[in-house]
């Protein structure tokens, strides 16, 4: 299985573009991820269970990532999805 980070364009307020062009020693996906995890941590998920539980899914089971965007909304629904798939025993 390949695995790949994903690249996604995010769309931003101009004068959020003009400050980053000024401060170019800032990391802009470093902040995303930091949003994100601030983010997690405000809706109670834990960063590390939700990477493990991904990782499981993505090579112990026939899905790929684009499965999983289709069948999960929540930690409640990967459970599930991993409890509910025979190859995970």
């Amino acid at each position: 299985m390949s695995r790949n980070t994903i690249n996604t364009t995010v769309s931003i307020m101009p004068a959020d573009a003009l400050f980053l062009s000024w401060a170019t020693g800032i990391n802009a996906s470093g902040l995303f991820r930091e949003a994100l995890a601030e983010q997690m941590a405000y809706r109670d998920i834990d960063r590390d269970e939700l990477s493990t539980l991904t990782e499981e899914a993505l090579t112990d089971t026939d899905r790929d990532l684009d499965d999983l965007l289709e069948q999960t909304s929540s930690m409640e629904d990967m459970n599930a999805l991993l409890e509910a798939d025979p190859s995970t025993d």
